[in-house]
């Protein structure tokens, strides 16, 4: 049972459409990104990776250190979706 304090877990859909969306913003990025896309031939670079931590932050309360903005570390779009999946579910556990 979940109570309107909790927000609701994303699933990878959820993360793919706000990863996409942030990132057509990008003026330097393309529009048209999918699960397969990866961040070395998007030019993703930090920066970017900022922008989407924070957007997931706010949608979904998870937060995230500059320590993880290191956006070689992700192979593609879907593993980085993946990942940010993962962190919501691993927050949702953790004492506060």
């Amino acid at each position: 049972m979940t109570d309107a304090a909790t927000p609701r877990l994303p699933d990878r859909d959820d993360v793919m459409k706000l990863v996409t969306t942030v990132l057509a913003e990008r003026p330097h990025l393309p529009d048209r990104l999918d699960a397969s896309t990866t961040l070395d031939e998007i030019g993703m670079d930090s920066l970017d990776l900022i922008v989407v931590f924070s957007r997931f932050e706010d949608a979904w309360g998870v937060p995230y250190s500059e320590e993880e903005t290191d956006w070689t570390v992700f192979d593609n779009l879907g593993h980085l979706a993946d990942t940010l999946v993962a962190r919501a579910r691993a927050a949702t556990r953790e004492p506060r």
